[in-house]
């Protein structure tokens, strides 16, 4: 009978040290490692537009900070949990004094995900649970392949199609942005 040694469990310092000697991108879920592939370029591309809106957007109405891929979020202590969404923004109010040089340890209050082709519907919903389980107010999951995007807030879940606005609420009061506008070439 064979006898399966138990997962190991990492930590935050695991994965800051693991993902800066491998040079891999890793979230951290629950204590388990969690290794994420290269975007597609039409993730880039699609991330890379509502990045720009947002930012242009928060910078002139000097409403906070604005966070790109990569940047990695610490959601929970134990089970250590560490996600890196597509964009995140923080209000300046929310924003910590100065920043660290490791993971973030506040909650932004807005974060965008952007579907990759190797994504599965779970997967998905189990950060946005993560997200909005941690205190972030909206999250935004954008679907290249749909051409949609889902507002969740906690309880909540708002499907808006290519012809729909994408608003800012009371997050990023006076946002609009077309829904097509993020997937238009």
């Amino acid at each position: 009978m064979a006898i399966s040694a138990p997962k190991k469990t990492h930590t935050i310092d695991d994965l800051w040290e693991l993902s800066h000697r491998e040079g891999k991108r890793y979230e951290l879920v629950k204590g388990e490692l969690v290794e994420l592939a290269p975007a597609s370029d039409e993730h880039g591309y699609v991330a890379g537009r509502l990045l720009g809106k947002v930012f242009q957007y928060v910078e002139s109405a000097r409403l906070g900070y604005i966070f790109a891929a990569e940047t990695g979020f610490v959601l929970r202590e134990e089970p250590a949990t560490v996600r890196a969404p597509d964009l995140a923004y923080v209000s300046r109010e929310r924003a910590p004094q100065s920043w660290s040089r490791q993971f973030a340890r506040f909650v932004p209050d807005l974060v965008a995900e952007v579907v990759s082709p190797a994504d599965t519907y779970s997967e998905v919903m189990r950060k946005v649970e993560d997200w909005l389980n941690a205190g972030v107010k909206v999250v935004w999951v954008i679907d290249p392949v749909s051409r949609q995007v889902s507002v969740h807030r906690s309880g909540q879940m708002c499907l808006l199609r290519e012809e729909d606005t994408l608003s800012g609420e009371d997050v990023l009061p006076g946002f609009e942005c077309k829904v097509s506008e993020i997937f238009a070439l």
